[in-house]
């Protein structure tokens, strides 16, 4: 580039400067982690089982924050069941399984969640677990821990009460009176108890009335027949006064379907029943924040030993709700989360609006470069060299645009980008060695990087999974053939036309059982067969998200078993036969 004009070297920087720093962004994003150092060994104890809605939020809450850290840990999980089974005879059973499966295992430390598993290890905890610090979460009417004890921190569960009461009086402002509806069990009396508190602070005039005497016949009658200035409340509702017991949000999705008035909510797991919502507690974020603060302990960091006033709330509300009762939407809190809200067409087609844009950036980018190159050739008076050496530098420009869009690409999939530098050299010699002509293979080296470019309209969470892909996903990977030439099939410049017929064609067979249109022979073009050749004897030799690197043997034993089925015979004949010269370019162009 040093014998570029000044002018085209600033036009360069301006154009590479924002790639440069979109390629730094995908790599960040990609590689964001907490930073806690080195690995430990955790297990999760939780009260209940998965099929409480409340347990599997704390409990993803909890795993997603630790796969986050770097180095990752390892750690282990027990559902107690206490909503199922809960007696003395159990617990002593399950401190007597817990004593002999974990005899010879070694925790750093031990998250529990709910009261139940609390008090399980307060009790049993220093025997089966001694030294190894616990944090509980989602703890109700919860107390500081005693001096000495295992259980180092405890994260309250109590509900903001008040606030989801106050965000009421707002959307419903006639409402008079507030029925509060709860089960006689002894964490439905303790909740109720919070509200009676709560609504002694409330500014506004509101007669409550507390419910807990009636089947749950009873309260569907009584709801159906509210007036519009009452309110109704439920806590979490497990068992009706007759004794019946009821699946986690069967009760209220049973009330709401009838209720003449909006039902508030202040649980997240409540949510989708046909309750409005509320100031909900969130159980993701009570776990998010039970795991950070076991790895604070475990780093040597202090931390409070008990944590009542916490941000574990979210403003949460029914879409369809708040439409059903006419609510207005400016009525609610600025930070309102929506569920069962449709989707804008921009969320619909995000995954694929993103990336196209930054396509369709580039590509403006080389146009405005073609733009400027014609006003210069009319407005500057040069001599017939200079204008020569423009178009030069514009080609080169184009080229390399082409170029780092086939990195950034890679980057996107979390492979080298020295792996579409690879295949574009590995793909020259080969056309070098066929006998094409020195523009076929400054084109065939320019437009091979661009290979995959339909990638970038292929989710992330598919391009980057480790494991096998099912076949509903490896045919969304085959839609980036036709995506690769919608992208590039716009254009008439012959780089641009030369990389959409490989972006298009690269996965198609000599034998016509490839892909996107099954083509065979000589009928595939002679630039596509080159890079399929090139690309998958290179992807074969890196390691990448799913597979390690094979060996060479390997390697070479697939290709010649793939002759005259995926690879044109004559390109195989002449790869080996220069295998010297391939390998010198995969150790010019490492990592």
């Amino acid at each position: 580039m040093k014998n570029l004009p000044a002018s085209g070297v600033k036009m360069q920087k301006k154009i590479f400067s924002p790639l440069y720093i979109l390629a730094l962004f995908l790599f960040l994003s990609a590689s964001r982690a907490y930073a806690y150092s080195p690995a430990y060994k955790i297990l999760i104890l939780h009260s209940y089982s998965m099929d409480y809605m409340w347990t599997e939020e704390l409990h993803q809450g909890i795993t997603e924050t630790l796969e986050k850290m770097s180095p990752p840990s390892q750690f282990r999980v027990e559902f107690m069941d206490t909503k199922n089974f809960f007696n003395e005879a159990y617990i002593k059973s399950l401190a007597h399984t817990y004593t002999l499966k974990y005899a010879e295992v070694q925790f750093d430390g031990i998250v529990v969640t709910d009261n139940n598993a609390l008090a399980f290890m307060t009790s049993y905890g220093k025997d089966i677990f001694p030294g190894v610090p616990v944090v509980a979460c989602g703890i109700n009417d919860a107390r500081p821990p005693e001096e000495g004890s295992n259980i180092k921190s405890i994260i309250a569960a109590g509900a903001d009460h008040g606030e989801t009461i106050r965000q009421a009086l707002k959307y419903w402002p006639d409402a008079k009176r507030l029925f509060v509806l709860y089960d006689a069990t002894p964490t439905g009396q303790f909740i109720a108890s919070e509200v009676r508190q709560s609504l002694s602070s409330l500014e506004a005039p509101l007669k409550a009335q507390f419910i807990s005497d009636k089947s749950l016949d009873e309260l569907k009658r009584f709801v159906a027949t509210r007036k519009a200035t009452d309110l109704v409340y439920t806590l979490p509702f497990f068992r009706d006064i007759t004794g019946n017991v009821f699946a986690e949000g069967q009760a209220v999705r049973e009330l709401a379907s009838l209720s003449s008035v909006p039902i508030l909510a202040s649980w997240s797991f409540q949510l989708g029943t046909g309750v409005i919502g509320g100031r909900c507690v969130s159980p993701y974020y009570s776990g998010e924040l039970a795991m950070r603060t076991l790895m604070e302990i475990l780093d040597g960091q202090a931390v409070p030993p008990f944590q009542s006033h916490v941000s574990v709330f979210e403003n949460r509300y029914d879409y369809e709700v708040v439409k059903q009762f006419g609510i207005q939407e400016k009525l609610l809190p600025e930070d309102t989360i929506f569920i069962n809200r449709p989707l804008s067409f921009y969320e619909k087609h995000r995954d694929v609006l993103l990336p196209a844009g930054i396509v369709i950036a580039i590509l403006s980018i080389i146009a405005t470069l073609l733009f400027l190159n014609l006003q210069k050739q009319r407005t500057i008076n040069v001599t017939n060299a200079r204008l020569i050496a423009l178009d030069k530098e514009l080609i080169t420009t184009q080229r390399e645009l082409v170029s780092t869009l086939g990195e950034v690409i890679e980057v996107r999939s979390k492979e080298t980008g020295n792996h579409v530098k690879r295949v574009a050299k590995i793909s020259r010699l080969i056309g070098e060695k066929i006998g094409l002509s020195d523009h076929e293979l400054e084109t065939l080296e320019a437009a091979s990087p661009m290979h995959d470019v339909g990638k970038i309209g292929i989710p992330e969470s598919i391009l980057q999974k480790p494991g096998k892909l099912t076949d509903a996903e490896f045919d969304v990977i085959k839609t980036h053939t036709t995506i690769g030439k919608d992208i590039l099939g716009s254009s008439d410049r012959e780089l641009l036309s030369i990389a959409c017929i490989i972006a298009h064609q690269h996965h198609e067979r000599w034998d016509g059982t490839g892909y996107p249109a099954g083509l065979d022979g000589e009928k595939i073009s002679i630039y596509a067969r080159i890079t399929m050749l090139a690309d998958i004897y290179d992807a074969l030799s890196s390691d990448r998200s799913y597979k390690t690197a094979w060996s060479e043997k390997q390697i070479y034993e697939y290709i010649r078993s793939k002759r005259e089925k995926f690879f044109d015979p004559y390109l195989v004949d002449v790869f080996f036969e220069h295998i010297g010269e391939v390998r010198a370019i995969r150790t010019q162009y490492r990592k």
